[in-house]
């Protein structure tokens, strides 16, 4: 299939600076980490301070903070408060549903996913609770431009991370007394929704738009692979030229195949682009065959043109997963 031009021209003009550019951070440490594999634990239990709510935009919009659960890599103190928004229709009770929607790549702030999902949602009575990614927005270290992770180790903080918050915050809403949940992501979002499903025993919606099946066809295969410091992740390898080999050897822990499927498959709702040229067509292929029982949906276009023109197909999975919870 053709690459989307759109998908070329915006990676051209949005990746000036290159990824990884200080090397990997810390060899050692993410060796041992990809060698003890992904450690299945329960949700660590997390404790929200929440603002004053504020009625806006016929919501009632409620920000909080909390301290990250994760402690497998060290994250820049700029980074170890996490920062959520929750956005509830102005009458609302347990039984609301509530969609946690994670970031997409250099997806800042909560504003972009509340204008263009939470307060939509609110028409069919669905609620939000919006994550602001480690790396990101506040959460961004000194230092650090816009959404160009420093170190290769930044970017598996940053995945792993946002992971375990999500499965806490699930957690914490369960406990809550909130009965129907879902978790939504765009792009690296969707892929973090996909693995806070298939970590959590309860029945979620998940929809995971633009969703590939690894973080490794992301940077070793689609067009971001053309944006990472090939040379500076070299050079910590004695000049070898195997950094992309390596590096698609430890994002192979991301691979949702490891896992069995989310509980109920059938509340799993996927978006693809069919010109898509950051997340292969394959890749995405791979998680709904996964998933058997998952409904897949495919847009003409590539990544970019689904974000800019195809917003309402994300609502639409969105709004059709939780009539399957």
């Amino acid at each position: 299939m053709m690459t989307s031009l759109i998908d070329l021209l915006y990676a051209s003009l949005s990746n000036r600076r290159l990824f990884f550019g200080e090397g990997w951070g810390g060899l050692p440490r993410l060796r041992k980490l990809r060698e003890d594999g992904v450690q299945k634990r329960p949700p660590r239990k997390i404790e929200i301070h929440w603002g004053a709510p504020v009625e806006r935009d016929g919501a009632v919009l409620q920000q909080g903070t909390f301290s990250s659960p994760y402690t497998d890599m060290p994250m820049p103190e700029e980074s170890r408060t996490a920062c959520i928004e929750l956005v509830l229709p102005r009458v609302s009770s347990f039984t609301t549903p509530l969609c946690l929607h994670f970031a997409a790549t250099g997806d800042e702030g909560f504003i972009r996913r509340r204008q263009n999902l939470a307060l939509p949602l609110l028409r069919d009575g669905i609620g939000s609770l919006i994550l602001e990614n480690p790396y990101y927005g506040v959460r961004r270290p000194a230092g650090q431009h816009r959404k160009m992770l420093r170190r290769f180790s930044d970017l598996w903080t940053m995945g792993g991370a946002a992971v375990e918050e999500g499965r806490s915050l699930i957690q914490w809403c369960r406990q809550a007394g909130y009965t129907r949940l879902g978790v939504c992501g765009i792009s690296m979002g969707g892929s973090t929704a996909a693995q806070v499903a298939v970590l959590t025993e309860q029945p979620l919606a998940m929809i995971g738009c633009l969703t590939a099946h690894s973080a490794s066809a992301v940077f070793t295969q689609g067009i971001l692979k053309h944006y990472i410091a090939w040379d500076a992740l070299n050079r910590e390898l004695d000049g070898k030229n195997g950094a992309c080999d390596l590096m698609g050897a430890f994002l192979g822990i991301t691979d949702i195949r490891r896992y069995r499927p989310p509980a109920r498959p059938e509340a799993a709702f996927l978006v693809a682009a069919k010109n898509d040229a950051y997340i292969p067509v394959s890749s995405a292929r791979k998680v709904h065959e996964h998933w058997p029982g998952s409904t897949m949906h495919w847009l003409d276009g590539g990544h970019v043109g689904a974000f800019l023109f195809h917003q309402s197909k994300f609502r639409t999975a969105i709004r059709e997963a939780f009539a399957r919870l």
